[in-house]
């Protein structure tokens, strides 16, 4: 009878226990991110036999299993609320740099910035390579509102799509003008079409680049006076000159309002109007002539091109045609802007097109990817440059990848990071440390670190929240089942006490 009493006083206890994890369970229906909790039931086994056979001595509750299955989803308006759908947990770090593991995705910002769990841990993300888009380096925190976007001065043109690059139509209709240009003073007499663009330099300042667009009146090659032959390549057939503008007063002694050309090129078309090619041009004296009293007028160094008041009418400038050393590379020109050193110039280059060989029919260039020189009215269909101002972050997006976007008001959009996620091959292992959150466990096993979406990671789903994964209903059962098991039990313990009196009046 004794034995009796202690398994059934084993049974009322442990579905005691049973009765507060799925008292648990009930409460936390609505906590994000909670995975609902399973009691498992041992027998106890007797420490004597009675002939062969062994007698029970109860029953116990050796763990309880979280179940770590998927919940639903919950739409929110908050860009930080973060699901995961899939296996995986978001891992975070306390301010005292203890790593844990959590799908409880309502993240927000701390007074510093950083991205952090409702009690303060930081979510951890990883750096983006913003060429590969690849997660590089370790893991770290990621201070969002602060997030500040350089200046990026625009380039020289060598790497694809920088620099300034165009896309237009110049009319082959339209007449040469027949005013010559004078580069220290641009006016609209002088060119045909203009189009405008902004480039930027290293401290993230605009400056307005204005491009001249002028037709060149059709000349005959140049005759070699020793041969009486044609001299190749000085023909001007089918060819346009172009010219970068600048403000005077975007120059370091420039006149406002004054239009100066610090470079410029040659555009040279097929008779189909394709492009050709772009020649490059370069800033020249002119041959210096005498000046009053019989006297040569004193030389300028080619630094001084274009900049307003530098040389005398007598020593004007003008633009001749080069060689480029590598026909791939565009053609460039030097900006000295106001407050800029000198001695550093910024190149910038300016494509207009890969160009074509209308007499190679091996060349797969189309000659019509950049500009032409069609029979109809001057278009722009494309004019950028690459760059950009000094931006202030506007606001975030967070894809499936996990990787959080930063939009600035800049125009630039840049990646400040990727959600790092861990998984454990005994997930249902972790210790529990309360507040949803889980830890490494010796039975859990190490963390595997990855991408969303990466080697049976799961994705991430902003605006979103993962409901619990409790089912009412079935706690409800397992509610009622456990209260039944424990009258039963507590049944047993009543019941032998009755068995032992009766013994016991059995002596009288």
């Amino acid at each position: 009878m004794i034995g009796s009493l202690y398994a059934g006083a084993s049974g009322a206890s442990a579905h005691t226990k049973r009765m507060t994890v799925v008292g648990s369970n009930i409460a936390n229906v609505n906590t994000t991110g909670y995975k609902y909790n399973r009691t498992h039931f041992h027998d106890f086994m007797s420490t004597y036999v009675t002939g062969t056979d062994k007698i029970g001595r109860g029953t116990y509750i050796p763990s309880v299993q979280t179940i770590q299955t998927q919940g639903g989803f919950e739409k929110t308006e908050q860009e930080t609320d973060l699901a995961l759908d899939g296996n995986g947990f978001f891992t975070v770090k306390s301010k005292a740099g203890k790593i844990s593991y959590t799908r409880d995705g309502k993240f927000t910002y701390d007074k510093e910035g950083y991205l952090v769990t409702t009690d303060g841990d930081y979510l951890m993300v990883r750096d983006v390579d913003p060429k590969t888009k690849e997660s590089t380096g370790k893991m770290k925190r990621v201070n969002i509102l602060n997030q500040i976007d350089p200046p990026v001065a625009t380039k020289d043109g060598v790497e694809e799509n920088t620099g300034v690059n165009v896309s237009a139509n110049l009319d082959s209709n339209a007449t040469p003008p027949s005013v010559e240009v004078d580069y220290e003073n641009v006016l609209p007499e002088m060119y045909n079409f203009t189009s405008t663009t902004t480039v930027y330099d290293a401290k993230g300042k605009e400056h307005t680049v204005t491009l001249a667009y002028r037709k060149l009146k059709d000349q005959p090659p140049q005759t070699d006076p020793q041969t009486g032959q044609p001299v190749a390549g000085t023909e001007i057939k089918d060819q346009w000159q172009w010219m970068a503008l600048i403000d005077g007063e975007d120059l370091p002694s420039g006149v406002p309002g004054a239009k100066i050309a610090v470079g410029g090129g040659f555009l040279q078309f097929s008779p189909k109007g394709r492009l050709v090619q772009d020649i490059p041009g370069v800033m020249v004296q002119q041959q210096q002539q005498q000046g009053q009293g019989g006297q040569q007028a004193p030389a300028l160094t080619q630094a001084q091109a274009g900049q307003p008041g530098a040389i005398q009418q007598q020593n004007r400038f003008i633009m001749q045609r080069a060689q480029k050393a590598d026909p791939t590379k565009p053609s460039q020109v030097s900006f000295t802007f106001a407050g800029m050193n000198p001695n550093s110039p910024q190149v910038i280059g300016f494509r207009f097109g890969k160009g074509s060989n209308p007499n190679d029919p091996l060349d797969t260039r189309s000659g019509v990817d950049g500009m032409t020189q069609f029979s109809s009215d001057f278009a722009i269909h494309d004019l950028n440059a690459d760059g950009f101002t000094t931006g202030q972050l506007e606001g975030i997006y967070i894809h499936d990848d996990g990787t959080i976007d930063g939009s600035f008001n800049s125009g630039r959009v840049k990646q400040l990071g990727r959600v790092v996620l861990s998984k454990f091959k005994a997930q249902e292992e972790l210790t529990t440390l309360g507040n949803n959150r889980y830890a490494e466990s010796f039975k859990s096993g190490k963390p595997i670190i990855d991408d969303p979406g990466k080697n049976g990671m799961a994705t991430v789903h902003s605006k979103t929240l993962e409901k619990s994964n409790v089912q009412l209903s079935e706690q409800f059962v397992n509610m009622i089942e456990g209260q039944r098991a424990f009258q039963a039990s507590a049944k047993v313990v009543t019941t032998s006490d009755e068995i032992l009196a009766d013994t016991i009046q059995m002596k009288r």
